[in-house]
């Protein structure tokens, strides 16, 4: 089983990896949902797994939900350009992005997704700002006694390039795509 074939042209294959992100975004059991964000920390790759909560098509947009006052955050306005990383093990399918992240925070993008946040909503109203170090376990779950959108951030990355990578075992398929210059090519493997 595989996402892409071999008599797919890069037409195709652009379609294919497009409407692969759009159900990530849209469905919690789709395999390319938990994806690999990379930043820089002090010149350094800072790699972590996030949630993909939205994608695009039509405008190569990819959306990831955050607490504003977690690292990424301080990273991201020190260098907005990042990657990500998606793996589909049934399909064994890779897929990478490269773009700029632009932050929204106590906006109108936020405010309008803060609303679609049905379960998790604690996860942005910890009493301590993310990767704190605190005395107990419990000291790491105090939560404020109302829950807002005060400390809700959207990460939304407008993918420029992207690759995909499809193992096969008579013949793996990688492509890549320039949506800056809307190029395509093959790769290979």
């Amino acid at each position: 089983m595989s996402l892409i074939e071999l008599k797919d042209n890069l037409s195709d294959v652009k379609s294919t990896m497009l409407g692969a992100l759009n159900q990530a975004g849209n469905d919690k059991r789709s395999a390319f949902r938990y994806i690999i964000l990379n930043t820089i920390s002090e010149g350094i790759p800072n790699t972590r797994y996030v949630v993909l909560r939205k994608f695009k098509t039509d405008s190569q947009e990819l959306f990831i939900f955050t607490d504003y006052r977690s690292n990424k955050i301080r990273e991201i306005k020190e260098n907005p350009f990042a990657s990500v990383l998606a793996y589909d093990q049934q399909n064994k399918c890779q897929i990478k992005l490269k773009g700029k992240i632009n932050i929204h925070h106590q906006d109108e993008i936020a405010d309008d997704l803060w609303d679609s946040v049905e379960d998790g909503q604690e996860s942005y109203n910890t009493k301590s700002q993310p990767g704190k170090k605190v005395d107990s376990l419990n000291d790491a779950h105090q939560m404020k006694n109302d829950y807002d959108d005060k400390y809700f951030a959207v990460l939304i990355m407008k993918v420029s390039k992207a690759e995909i990578l499809q193992l096969k075992g008579d013949g793996h398929i990688r492509a890549f795509l320039d949506f800056e210059s809307d190029e395509s090519s093959y790769l290979v493997p």
